[in-house]
């Protein structure tokens, strides 16, 4: 029999193993799973493989659709992507004046070193690095938005998985935005160090903006 902790390695396992293949398209947008295939493919017995798809399930990469099954979910088209940009710029806009009117600048440390991570990784064509290199552009946000002081917004942007969503759009454009994403972060960075609420602002704005751009504009192509 399985003990309890090998089996939640392997629930583990095989969620990091699904989430790569969803993101590298190995499993596409709107493909149906098929669990037995599944189990053969990666040896791996039917629990921890349907407990893998039910995290994946509450993180939206999954639909379990009644009757039929679990499927890929469909990647957001452009009019959802821009409507989530626009919701990150309302609650990272708050975020970053409750963090400085409350002057929680010291958050920008943990700011810093996640920006410097991000630029330093070598990435390659690995996408288990693209989601290590996505990991940490969530977790430089979710600190800002964490710092604000608010579970309750920061509950809410976690449950919007924005950048499960824009790993996914990575596949398109074929590479992270490695230069460009760090050095608008550091921007962010200064701008709350200054207590600039309007600069700080305006970065968090400009940022968003701008990596959707990037984002969509590959995708069209």
């Amino acid at each position: 029999m399985i003990k309890e902790k090998e089996r939640g390695e392997t629930t583990e396992y095989v969620y990091n193993l699904l989430k790569e293949m969803i993101v590298q398209w190995r499993l596409s947008p709107g493909e149906k799973i098929n669990i037995s295939h599944l189990t053969r493919e990666i040896n791996i017995s039917a629990i921890p493989l349907r407990e893998a798809l039910s995290r994946l399930h509450s993180e939206k990469l999954v639909i379990l659709e009644p009757n039929k099954g679990y499927r890929v979910s469909d990647i957001l088209d452009n009019d959802n992507m821009v409507k989530m940009l626009e919701a990150r710029i309302l609650m990272e806009t708050h975020a970053v004046q409750n963090i400085i009117r409350n002057n929680h600048i010291n958050v920008t440390e943990k700011m810093a070193q996640l920006t410097e991570q991000m630029s330093s990784m070598v990435i390659g064509s690995s996408y288990k690095k693209v989601l290590e290199f996505t990991h940490l552009d969530e977790q430089f946000h979710y600190t800002l938005l964490n710092a604000a002081g608010n579970p309750f917004l920061s509950e809410a942007y976690e449950g919007m998985h924005c950048h499960l969503h824009i790993a996914r759009f990575y596949h398109v454009k074929g590479k992270v935005d490695q230069k460009q994403a760090p050095a608008e972060h550091m921007e962010i960075i200064e701008a709350i160090r200054t207590r600039d609420i309007y600069r700080a602002e305006m970065a968090i704005i400009n940022h968003i903006q701008d990596s959707g751009h990037r984002l969509l504009d590959n995708s069209e192509k």
